[in-house]
């Protein structure tokens, strides 16, 4: 998208403003040039959402004004959030789908090595048909899985394949893979418990923008679907996941 900031003026800028209007900015005028008070209120939109204020509109800025409901191509039909939320932090997750003990893996990655017997207990093969014959996917077509979650699993991938929407998933990334989460060394992934799985990597990075709808590698149409199966899409966290889809709910 265009970067857009103080004496810009283009149609951008006027769809910039629209925003801020419906943010409560009603002394900004949308006429597509980049004034002084759309510069104030792009600066205090900034600091509301932790940026650097520098009244620069740029990708950053564009990804918090997403979130809280900017309108363009970028933003075209996301889908909704679910009626429940996930499950957040350790004893969340450990409530629901057991405890165990681990230690760090010493890599000086986020991996870590279950030491207990847990893994043994909880973690299970589940096949899915649909993924046969998928890179990163067990020759057998069975990818590790919570034993809670397995049969919404496959429940989700029949549904998936009722509504024609297997062809959307074009890459497997993983499921059960014992790590925190991306960047800390005290909170979990969902994949430690075997109850999320990645799909469309290459399209849906995260912190970046999902796929939009239509193009290659977009998991938005399949979003719906997952949340009547339990499943919470992590395009919808604060720092977007766009391939990642986890248990939120047991079946």
């Amino acid at each position: 998208m265009e970067t857009i900031k103080l004496g810009s003026k283009s149609p951008q800028v006027k769809n910039w403003q629209y925003f801020l209007i419906g943010l409560g900015n009603n002394h900004i005028v949308a006429d597509g040039d980049f004034g002084p008070k759309t510069h104030a209120a792009t600066l205090k939109f900034q600091e509301a959402n932790g940026l650097v204020a520098d009244g620069i509109v740029g990708p950053k800025s564009y990804l918090a004004a997403f979130k809280a409901g900017y309108h363009l191509k970028e933003a075209y039909e996301y889908p909704s959030k679910p009626g429940f939320k996930p499950l957040v932090g350790n004893s969340a997750r450990a409530k629901i789908f057991g405890n165990f003990k681990f230690r760090s893996a010493g890599d000086g990655t986020e991996a870590i090595v279950i030491t207990d017997g847990w893994a043994d207990k909880n973690i299970v093969r589940v096949d899915i048909p649909q993924l046969h014959g998928m890179k990163n996917v067990p020759p057998s077509g069975k990818i590790q899985f919570h034993r809670l979650g397995a049969k919404q699993l496959q429940s989700l991938f029949n549904d998936w394949e009722k509504a024609d929407l297997i062809k959307n998933i074009l890459t497997y990334e993983g499921s059960y893979v014992p790590r925190y989460v991306r960047g800390s060394r005290t909170t979990l992934s969902n994949h430690s418990f075997g109850t999320a799985f990645d799909i469309n990597y290459a399209w849906n990075k995260l912190g970046q923008v999902p796929a939009l709808v239509g193009q290659k590698g977009s998991v938005r149409e399949l979003v719906a679907i997952a949340n009547k199966n339990g499943f919470y899409w992590g395009g919808h966290f604060s720092r977007m996941d766009g391939m990642h889809f986890e248990v939120a709910v047991v079946k």
